[in-house]
């Protein structure tokens, strides 16, 4: 029998192909393990390794079994024809360890790294022309996004930190071959990608600017330089070096003159919040990094918890960088494909006649635009989002996105961020009003306070009010701001009882936010309804137990009210709840744990009293759930 021909993909989504034929390699650890042996290729894996790159300081009680057991699973997906014990022609054991028998050019890491050495090579002996080519050849190995699975896959790991070194060292090499063989216009794309990936490199940026210098786009090369020069200051605090003095010389001296008009980059569609966002520093700079390293950002979190603010806001902060600006659609009344794709549509062409738009794709004429476009409240419209990202990223090689959902899209590619509520006040914080202000939940509440009532202000009288207020919304920013509306028509010993129901919360009169924002129940219930009824079962039974929950506990609740004993896993439904933004969940040395914000907590309850308390859910997840 002939042997299958197998090739390994980690340049782009990890994923093994057989006979020409795509194969899914199985479960996330197996996927991390094939990353780590192609990584690797040519040597052998040590199991110590392999477990320290799955788990990293947190292994399980068996790390090696288990192992093995993904080594098994790996095997038979690859060599399902051959004998259990026989299968070692893909994955080879040697000493303690693992390693894959493939030759070199049927793993593309492999195939850039020959190519990328042979091309890095001639360049240095003089020969730009056939470096060029070899050059171009590793870097057509990596897909034009440049996302792959290995940042997820394998956190931390120094094998990706210097997979990603090289490809930078590499795209450097093949600028400067092509501008000294090919022409600037042949690698301007590459230089532009290369100073979008490292923003802060001064060299890759230099070479950007000479590359476009040479292309004719004077211009355009000294706007960007300001733009660099810019950042630099305010990040790093110093300014730009020599070699981009230098070529910022040559080109004052060719004359060259800025681009007229306004700042780059446009603003289409609703804007960033009026007021300055109150202790979001932290997620604004991880935003901006993950949009000049990352083609797709998901922002994720729980209802009211201000992803549409920040993300404006981070927009706002990256539009300098987005030569053809930002678009932002808000899909938050969106109810199916029609809506999304339209939505997208009038927002990206907001000029064209209404009769002529349903004949227009969404993304026509943007193919060479550096965009970014925001995705605001895509939680309704999942799949239709999806494949309009999709579409985008594979048709706009410079463009972004940026989606805030409070469950995930589910694509491959997908890098994600999840921001929580605002600090609320500890039981450790002084009950004094100085003390509190600084607290980031009491500080958005008195603004909004302040603004609903302009004689209000936190003192030492009221105080305390203010502070289980904030406590018992567990700083959640819509929650915050429409308590601190109520204040209108409520005292404070009013509004802090109302708050142990924060559902009861209400602010019809809000303008400039959508229906679902207009009160904690609206918001909240949007989520609850789109679950399944294993999933609303789940969130019902842990809504009911004392914090902190960790998966035994809730499993062993429910073993202990089924009428049979019965082995059950809950753990997918649990890890649902997560991704959905319903449970939020912490990892330490104890475990995995969960925690639920009291608006959610409520909702569950409520779910509780319909499904007929505990005993009548327990027994319900059993059936569902049984192994």
């Amino acid at each position: 029998m002939r042997a299958a021909i197998v090739e390994i993909k980690v340049l782009g989504a990890t994923h093994a192909v057989i006979d020409s034929r795509k194969v899914d390699l199985g479960s996330r650890k197996q996927r991390a393990i094939i990353a780590l042996l192609a990584l690797r290729h040519g040597t052998p894996v040590p199991i110590d390794e392999i477990i320290e790159a799955l788990w990293e300081n947190q292994p399980p009680g068996t790390p090696q079994s288990l192992v093995h057991t993904y080594i098994a699973r790996l095997r038979q997906v690859m060599e399902p024809d051959t004998p259990a014990r026989r299968r070692t022609n893909v994955i080879g054991h040697s000493g303690t360890g693992y390693q894959l028998r493939l030759p070199p050019d049927a793993v593309d890491v492999s195939r850039f790294h020959s190519h990328a050495d042979h091309g890095l090579q001639l360049l240095a002996s003089g020969a730009a022309g056939e470096a060029y080519g070899l050059l171009r050849r590793a870097l057509g190995e990596w897909p034009a996004s440049l996302t792959t699975d290995l940042e997820s896959l394998l956190p931390g790991c120094e094998d990706v930190t210097l997979l990603r070194g090289k490809w930078t060292t590499v795209a450097m090499a093949y600028v400067r071959a092509g501008l000294t063989s090919k022409g600037a216009v042949a690698v301007l794309p590459t230089a532009e990608r290369l100073a979008q990936v490292d923003p802060l490199n001064e060299a890759a940026q230099a070479l950007y600017l000479e590359t476009q210098r040479r292309a004719g786009h004077g211009a355009s090369a000294l706007s960007h330089y300001d733009r660099i020069r810019t950042r630099l200051q305010a990040e790093l605090g110093v300014e730009p070096g020599h070699e981009l003095r230098r070529v910022h010389r040559q080109l004052v001296a060719a004359g060259g003159s800025r681009v007229p008009g306004p700042p780059p980059g446009g603003w289409l569609g609703p804007g960033p919040a009026v007021d300055p966002l109150i202790d979001r520093e932290a997620e604004l700079r991880q935003l901006r990094d993950l949009l000049v390293q990352q083609r797709l950002i998901t922002l994720s979190g729980p209802a009211g918890v201000g992803k549409s603010a920040v993300a404006r806001a981070a927009a706002a902060a990256v539009r300098p960088d987005f030569r053809d600006g930002v678009a932002v659609v808000d899909l938050a009344t969106a109810c199916g494909a029609a809506d999304a794709t339209d939505a997208v549509r009038r927002t990206l062409h907001p000029m064209l006649p209404q009769r002529h738009s349903a004949a227009v794709r969404p993304f026509d004429d943007l193919a060479g635009r550096q965009l970014l476009l925001l995705l605001d409240n895509a939680e309704n419209v999942l799949e239709p989002c999806a494949g309009l990202v999709d579409d985008l990223l594979r048709s706009c090689p410079q463009a972004r996105v940026l989606v805030t959902s409070r469950e995930l899209l589910g694509l491959p590619y997908e890098t994600i961020l999840t921001i929580g509520p605002l600090r609320p006040p500890g039981p450790e914080t002084p009950a004094d009003p100085a003390a509190l202000l600084n607290v980031p939940a009491v500080a958005l509440f008195a603004r909004r306070a302040t603004q609903a009532c302009p004689s209000f202000s936190v003192d030492e009288d009221n105080c305390a009010l203010v502070a289980t207020i904030c406590r018992r919304l567990d700083g959640l920013p819509l929650a915050l701001e429409l308590a601190a509306r109520v204040l209108r028509t409520t005292g404070l010993p009013e509004l802090a009882e109302q708050c142990r129901d924060p559902l009861r919360l209400l602010d019809a009169s809000r303008r400039g936010t959508p229906a679902h924002h207009r009160s904690l129940h609206a918001a909240v219930i949007r989520t609850v309804d789109r679950l399944t009824l294993a999933e609303q079962q789940c969130l019902a039974l842990v809504s009911g137990m004392e914090e902190p929950v960790s998966p035994d506990m809730v499993e062993k609740t429910a073993r202990s009210y089924c009428d049979r004993d019965v082995r059950i896993d809950l753990r997918p439904l649990l890890n649902r709840l997560v991704d959905k933004s319903l449970l939020m969940a912490r990892h330490d040395e104890h475990g995995t744990s969960y925690r639920m914000l009291r608006t959610i907590r409520r909702i569950g309850l409520q779910l509780l009293d319909r499904f007929g308390a505990a005993p009548s859910v327990a027994n319900a997840l059993c059936r569902e759930t049984n192994l």
